[in-house]
């Protein structure tokens, strides 16, 4: 693999809603550059690839056969990416994945053990952690200033209309989806309950299908989890609060608390904080209203692209990225352990 120019070539594997997203971001990133789009559906697989002027390939040999190509991004269905990644990883391509990683643990670790065996990197999507409000509490808590942890909560209460389900027939199922409300939307801010709330121990949870008889997976789904600090949090997704509202995730200390709605901080304050500062976190990501609460392409392009430019510096400086495939397990493991939890009726160690 050539890494020697000063462009990461990057190919899209998939060719539904997310891929527009990345390859709208990669667009506004002068490190990277599209090089080829593939799809098993020539339609969409060409139709992508026109939009961006680049190749387009039902042929995924030949598309890992790509001059210039460095990088495969997977914007599949979420339980259709491990046999893609191990072969990417194979021709020596690093591996980029959206959210979840895989479906399973045991699918995500192939893919893990894929990557580290060709000694290519791999990088999960979370761009949630990219934005300057989660960024500004992730350095709070990293520096103690919320004192004890003690409370915590992600409160995605979203809505999908049964025609979001019908969009796709992955969309609702074990086998592709993975889950429900909790594995598809909700894990954003799974993902950061866990990254800013630290490792869990203990996690007891229940889950339904309460408003779209058509799927087979959770549109309803609550937790209670025992942080490995102590502290106690509270995990509630859905996909069947009409019209939507927008996520939130709150962090309580002893000495300080903190609650970002979105990209937005809607609470900062610390004991050790000043007014000043409070309005100047009150004022971090003013006027971002894009959300997916009602909307899955409403999401914007914004956070990707933070996100695929760090992606992009660490592949030219041959650095690890810093939500790489193990720390982009952690989200799934918890989902999982949700699940398993709800199954049983039983708290579940993690």
């Amino acid at each position: 693999m050539s890494s020697s120019h000063a462009r990461i070539g990057y190919a899209l594997v998939g060719a539904g809603a997310i891929a527009g997203i990345q390859a709208e971001a990669l667009s506004m990133i002068p490190e990277a550059r599209l090089v080829a789009v593939y799809n098993h559906t020539p339609e969409k697989a060409r139709l992508l690839g026109e939009r961006w002027g680049v190749p387009w390939t039902t042929d995924y040999s030949a598309l890992l056969a790509t001059d210039g190509l460095d990088a495969v991004s997977i914007c599949t269905p979420s339980g259709a990416r491990v046999d893609l990644a191990a072969a990417a990883a194979a021709a020596g391509k690093h591996v980029v994945c959206e959210k979840p990683l895989e479906v399973t643990l045991e699918r995500a670790d192939r893919i893990i053990a894929a990557c580290d065996a060709a000694h290519v990197q791999l990088a999960v999507i979370f761009p949630a952690r990219f934005h300057d409000a989660t960024q500004a509490a992730r350095e709070a808590l990293v520096s103690g200033r919320l004192g004890r942890l003690t409370l915590l909560g992600a409160y995605v209460k979203w809505f999908r209309g049964d025609a979001y389900y019908a969009s796709g027939a992955w969309r609702g199922t074990w086998d592709l989806d993975g889950g429900g409300a909790l594995m598809n939307q909700s894990i954003h801010w799974i993902d950061l309950l866990q990254w800013l709330g630290g490792p869990v121990s203990e996690v007891a949870g229940m889950a339904a299908r309460l408003a779209h008889p058509q799927i087979e997976v959770e549109d309803v789904g609550v937790a209670i989890v025992r942080f490995s600090s102590g502290a106690l949090g509270v995990v509630e997704g859905t996909t069947a609060a009409y019209p939507g509202q927008p996520a939130r995730l709150e962090i309580c200390g002893d000495l300080g608390s903190i609650v970002l709605e979105e990209r937005n901080i809607r609470l900062w304050k610390l004991s050790d904080g000043t007014p000043e500062e409070e309005e100047r976190m009150l004022a971090l990501g003013q006027g971002q209203t894009a959300s997916g609460a009602a909307n899955p392409l409403a999401i914007g392009a914004e956070g990707h692209r933070r996100q695929l430019a760090e992606i992009t510096r660490s592949l030219l400086t041959g650095e690890t990225p810093l939500v790489d495939g193990r720390e982009g397990r952690k989200a799934v493991a918890l989902v999982r352990a949700i699940y398993d939890a709800a199954a049983t009726g039983r708290p579940v160690t993690c």
